[in-house]
């Protein structure tokens, strides 16, 4: 699937801050040594992460009631899918709140189906081409609009500040970013799924693009529930370390680019990114040992791909602790920052040898970048 390399940039990172903290060191100076104590440290990670970066999650609703809005098919696509469209009632909060679903999933006998969650329906990059893929490799495709959770502003929006509309008036006074808003979007399709007959709730997978990749990761972390993350070029606050930065990309100013998404706990760490106690890295060994994979692209200079690479070498010291190696993979294809039909491509390659028991076809795990060494002397205890 992977082309070959035709561009070329400087190896010197925009970024170095040095060692990346250790994910198995405790408190007390000790070191993580069984699966059984990583369980507790990977819920201390994630936590910590939750809290300091995103500013916390919305509250799980009381109760989450699903009203079947369509029953329908794409007859003029082969094997003629069905569609379903839900609007998803969330209770408990200071007013009511809900949001619409699709579903597209195969016709026939082959349920109960997996199922692929997409909360960028704001944007355009789910084709038809892509939707029929989907289906045709015997998955489901979830497609909802994140942004009816939370609006997506930038600090140019003289309104940003305002924290108000989708759930900052159903949960107001509290302090979650619009990344955890969100994420909160993909746990209520995932209570939306696990009432449907034909969906195998144990095979949920989410993606992501960019900021919606950014959403995914955390969505996952947060949610057992999820059993595959799939993060698309999520830049800086997503899968890469803030401590290694690759020529042109996305640093921890992205907090000034985009305050709305995150806590501002990591604002005094502007040009000390070596103090922040943990780094994204730590984010995906708290998500381990789920499957995960991280999709990039060697021009987007932007995503920083270096810094993914860094961050899956030290979170795939956990995996290997963990036993499942495999389970995380990256796979960086030619092209720019979008969520390309390569990239679905390799994710449903992914889940095909996950999840379908299918020989993976697509090149994981293998990058470009000479110059790379690994920002961590530590390794997973024996």
């Amino acid at each position: 699937m992977n082309q070959p390399v035709t561009n070329t940039y400087p190896t010197e990172p925009s970024i170095n801050r040095g060692e990346l903290p250790d994910p198995f060191a405790l408190p007390d100076g000790g070191r993580v040594r069984t699966r059984e104590e990583w369980t507790e440290r990977a819920q201390a990670w994630s936590d910590m992460i939750l809290n300091m970066e995103y500013g916390g999650l919305p509250p799980v609703p009381d109760s989450v009631t699903v009203e079947a809005l369509c029953h329908s098919g794409v007859s003029r696509w082969e094997g003629a899918p069905k569609l379903r469209t839900y609007r998803v009632h969330c209770h408990g909060g200071a007013q009511p709140f809900s949001f619409c679903v699709k579903i597209l999933y195969p016709s026939g006998d082959g349920g109960p189906f997996p199922a692929v969650v997409n909360g960028d329906g704001c944007w355009w990059y789910l084709t038809e081409e892509i939707a029929q893929r989907v289906v045709r490799s015997g998955c489901a495709i979830v497609y909802f609009n994140r942004t009816e959770m939370a609006k997506d502003l930038e600090r140019s929006d003289p309104t940003w500040k305002a924290r108000s509309g989708g759930l900052y008036d159903v949960y107001p006074g509290m302090t979650f970013g619009t990344l955890s808003a969100w994420a909160w979007g993909y746990h209520r399709c995932v209570d939306l799924l696990c009432q449907l007959p034909y969906i195998d709730s144990s095979r949920i997978a989410i993606t992501g693009h960019s900021r919606g990749g950014k959403t995914t990761l955390l969505a996952g972390m947060t949610d057992p529930r999820i059993g595959l993350v799939n993060d698309n070029a999520s830049c800086a606050g997503g899968s890469p370390v803030y401590r290694y930065v690759g020529h042109g990309g996305e640093s921890l100013t992205i907090l000034d680019s985009f305050p709305p998404w995150f806590s501002n706990d990591l604002r005094p760490y502007f040009g000390r990114e070596n103090e922040i106690p943990f780094d994204q890295h730590c984010m995906l060994a708290a998500i381990a040992p789920r499957p995960m994979l991280l999709t990039y692209a060697l021009d987007d200079r932007w995503s920083n791909p270096e810094g993914m690479v860094q961050s899956a070498w030290a979170a795939g010291e956990v995996y290997r602790f963990l036993g499942s190696a495999d389970n995380l993979a990256f796979n960086i294809r030619p092209g720019t920052h979008m969520h390309a039909p390569e990239d679905w491509e390799v994710l449903l390659d992914f889940i095909g040898w996950k999840w379908q028991g299918k020989a993976p076809k697509a090149a994981y795990n293998t990058h470009p970048y000479t110059h790379l060494k690994p920002a961590f002397s530590w390794s997973a205890p024996q």
